[in-house]
């Protein structure tokens, strides 16, 4: 539940195929094009090295999907909670028709797992930091808003989920970072759509 951005009107709109293309081309060569450009020639850095880092291909792959399971399942757990239910139904019913094949819930975390992690933490994380660009990236997906408690809470577990894929990706490279979003999100997309087509079968 990081990745999916969809337009205000999905609750009601019928959802179509070549806007869930869209805003996944737009998060991998829009964000993520915008993040190399920024490594490259603004940073001044080695993409391939800001990428791929220190340490082996095994080891980093190992790193990355730890990172991505294991947040991700305690992800599920906290929106289990009877708190966080009536947020975890909104979300499934939101996002749910979008989600359908498994296909498109696996391009939506992909697309997101290169694009946001080169944009976010691959440059902008450069200049800001760890902790401000956990903050940041959480917020910019209205995470963390103090008019919805429930939805704070979820966004604060996010933030220190972001604090570790932060820290790894400036300690050893961005590689591990692509590897635990793009399974966190593939991991909860399947959540929100098992959720939501129980949901619409009551």
């Amino acid at each position: 539940m990081m990745a999916m951005i969809v337009p205000p009107e999905a609750e009601t709109a019928r959802p179509r195929k070549w806007t869930l293309l869209l805003l996944a081309a737009l998060t991998l060569f829009g964000m993520g094009g915008l993040g190399a450009l920024l490594i490259h020639f603004v940073q001044n850095r080695d993409i391939v090295e800001v990428i791929f880092g220190t340490g082996a291909c095994h080891t980093q792959l190992l790193l990355g999907v730890l990172l991505g399971a294991l947040p991700a399942f305690g992800a599920v757990r906290l929106l289990r909670w009877s708190y966080l239910r009536p947020l975890t139904e909104h979300y499934a019913r939101l996002l749910a028709p979008w989600l359908g094949r498994r296909l498109d819930r696996w391009v939506i975390s992909f697309c997101a797992g290169v694009g946001e992690e080169l944009l976010f933490r691959g440059a902008l994380q450069f200049w800001l930091g760890v902790p401000l660009t956990a903050v940041g990236f959480v917020a910019l997906h209205g995470y963390l808003d103090p008019r919805n408690p429930r939805v704070t809470v979820y966004g604060t577990y996010l933030v220190l989920c972001m604090l570790a894929y932060g820290t790894v990706a400036e300690h050893i490279g961005l590689w591990p970072a692509m590897i635990a979003h793009f399974l966190f999100d593939v991991i909860l997309l399947q959540r929100v759509h098992t959720l939501g087509a129980g949901l619409k079968a009551q």
